[in-house]
């Protein structure tokens, strides 16, 4: 497997942690947690991490 095809896995794993996010099944830390685990391991950019946080903020927010 290369690094490109591991990144986007990653990006369709994090896109599912949104949409559970948004149905109530994991809560925002969660979600976080597996950003952050993700972006350690380099599979995301800096840009690309702000962007999840920023779409993990707006649904948080949406669901108060």
């Amino acid at each position: 497997m290369t690094i490109e095809q591991m990144k986007g896995i990653a990006k369709e794993h994090m896109n599912k942690q949104i949409s559970y996010l948004v149905d109530d099944v994991i809560t925002a830390d969660e979600a976080r947690a597996t950003l952050v685990a993700l972006f350690y391991v380099d599979l995301f950019s800096s840009d690309e991490f702000s962007c999840y946080c920023d779409r993990i903020r707006q649904v948080e927010l949406e669901n108060l």
